[in-house]
Parts: structure tokens; C-alpha cells; sequence
């Protein structure tokens, strides 16, 4: 009797083991490539919460169709990462945070603008960093505020008054 209840206990705890770890990802599912790159998480895969799982068999997948310069221009970005202090880290956590809240055409906007400033020329955008240095440091954090505090519309708003007063100017 006791034989059969330690059987039947196992069994439940076995297939209790297996539905609170169903919606996860398991660790054979994963192609030999991921299985290989993330060979260091293998023995505790299976506590991984399933979020988790899915994040790195995203990424190993990634890094397996990137080509040996994108791979180490990521190994550059992680390295800049590591050495970053804790406070940075945690700043451009909040950023990308924020970033990520905001809606997919502002995202979108935000992108285009970065490759606008990135497609000017040296000259000019070491003017506009210029400007903005020698503005006061409370004059630099208002605006930022400002900005940050803004409806899609008065942004929208603004961006047109920009706009007037360039025109304007040429």
C-alpha cells in the first residue's frame, strides 16, 4: 500500500512539474545552435521563467544569422556596457523604458530624427552640441522637461512653429 501511494505521488508530482512548466520553452525544443550558446543556462533551464526562456532563445537565435561584424560590433556595445557605471546603466534603463512606452509612430520619429542628426555634417552637429553646451544647465533641464512632458499634439504643435521660424529665416 504504501509502495502504490509513493508511486501515485510521484506520478502526481511529475505531472505537476509538468504543467507548471508546460508554457515554457523547453531546452530540447531549442535548435543545436541555441542549445550550444546557451549551453551555460542548460541545468537550470527549466526554473527560468518562461519570459526569460523566450528572451535568450530569441537572442541566441539572433546572434546566430548575424554576420562576424555585426557580432563584434555587439561584443564592442556590450564591453562599453559592462564598463559603464552603475548610475549610467540605470539612466539609460529609465530612457529605454520611456522610449519603449512611447507610441510606434513617435518611436518611429524619434528614428528618423537620430539619422537626420547623424547624416549631418561634422561641422554642424558639433554647432549644435555647441549651442546646447553653453546653454545654462537650468535652461538645458526645462526644455528637457518640457519635452518630456508633452502631448503627442503640442509636440506636433511645436515641431510646426520650428518649422515657421526656419522658413522664415531662409
Amino acid at each position: 500500500m504504501i509502495k502504490l501511494y509513493r508511486t501515485l505521488l510521484s506520478a502526481g508530482l511529475l505531472l505537476l512539474s509538468q504543467l507548471l512548466y508546460a508554457d515554457g520553452i523547453s531546452w530540447d525544443s531549442l535548435s543545436p545552435q541555441q542549445q550550444q550558446m546557451l549551453h551555460g543556462f542548460q541545468s537550470s533551464w527549466n526554473q527560468l521563467p518562461e519570459q526569460r526562456q523566450q528572451r535568450l532563445a530569441t537572442g541566441a537565435q539572433r546572434w546566430a544569422g548575424m554576420t562576424p561584424e555585426q557580432k563584434l560590433q555587439a561584443k564592442q556595445r556590450f564591453q562599453r556596457w559592462q564598463q559603464l557605471p552603475p548610475e549610467k546603466k540605470a539612466l539609460l534603463r529609465q530612457r529605454f523604458q520611456r522610449f519603449m512606452q512611447l507610441s510606434p509612430d513617435e518611436r518611429n520619429e524619434l528614428r528618423r530624427k537620430h539619422q537626420w542628426y547623424k547624416n549631418l555634417p561634422a561641422e554642424k552637429r558639433q554647432q549644435l552640441r555647441q549651442r546646447w553646451q553653453q546653454l545654462p544647465p537650468e535652461r538645458r533641464e526645462a526644455i528637457r522637461h518640457r519635452l518630456q512632458n508633452m502631448s503627442p499634439a503640442q509636440r506636433l504643435e511645436l515641431r510646426r512653429k520650428i518649422m515657421e521660424r526656419r522658413m522664415q529665416n531662409h
